[in-house]
């Protein structure tokens, strides 16, 4: 078996060598007489130079165990702890104002508005309609319509009896001249009489109510009783002065049942 000595290890050797101590160095001769000597002398080896390497023979080296491949351990980075630093105060940070540029502006959401139902068409109320009780019909009476009632009376000219407000049992009656109306006379089964206050007289078979105003008598109502229906006939003079109360006090007293 041969062994092979690396060149690396001559070299070291031959360094060694070369490093002698000054006190073992032999004393150097003269430049004339070293040359002389070493052209006089035999050749002698170098013994600093290495031998020439005589070729390597390859030998197959069978390992006797092969250490199974073990998967490298994952790197864990350990985290370096970072000094936290003197934060800034609130007034120092400034947020950069967003750029109109930046960034397109986006349109509002449009929400969609939910279409109401269609409300039921409200049926309009039912408005029952108020009676108007009619105006009293009014009938002016002919001589024929006079000649009928169960009173006479004596009628100046422009002068005329009307009917108007009956009832279920009785008549109303109006002498009237133009719109102007001066006695009202009743024909029914009980009247209201009196409805004037003064003095209550008897005669010609009528009962009268005479009032005094300034001195002067007036008789403002009368009333009549009769057997047959209508049993009773008042009448009264309207609340007028003058010519007109006197005018009214006349056709009152002219009134005699038939």
């Amino acid at each position: 078996m041969k062994i092979i000595v690396p060149a690396a290890v001559l070299l070291l050797a031959g360094a060694a060598h070369a490093q002698i101590p000054p006190a073992q160095t032999p004393p150097v001769a003269p430049v004339s007489s070293l040359t002389r000597d070493l052209n006089s002398g035999p050749p002698a080896p170098a013994v600093y130079l290495a031998p020439p390497p005589a070729p390597a023979t390859t030998s197959t080296i069978v390992p006797t165990h092969v250490p199974s491949a073990q998967p490298a351990a994952p790197l864990i980075a350990t985290p370096v702890p970072i000094e936290p630093g003197p934060r800034p105060s609130p007034a120092a940070v400034t947020t950069p104002a967003p750029s109109v540029a930046a960034r397109p502006a986006m349109a509002p959401p449009v929400l969609a508005t939910p279409t109401p139902a269609p409300a039921a068409a409200a049926e309009p109320p039912v408005v029952t309609p108020v009676p108007v009780p009619a105006p009293p019909s009014v009938t002016v009476l002919d001589s024929a319509a006079r000649a009928a009632l169960p009173f006479t009376a004596d009628l100046p000219p422009g002068f005329e009896i009307v009917s108007g407000r009956p009832g279920p049992d009785f008549r109303i009656y109006t002498i009237r001249r133009g719109a102007q109306s001066f006695v009202m006379v009743y024909a029914g089964p009980a009247s209201q009489f009196p409805i004037y206050s003064g003095q209550m007289v008897e005669a010609a078979g009528r009962a009268s109510i005479l009032s005094t105003e300034e001195g002067m008598r007036h008789a403002v109502e009368h009333l009549f009783q009769r057997p047959t229906s209508p049993r009773e006939i008042h009448v009264w003079t309207m609340s007028l002065d003058g010519a007109d109360r006197d005018m009214a006090e006349r056709i009152a007293q002219s009134v005699d049942v038939r």
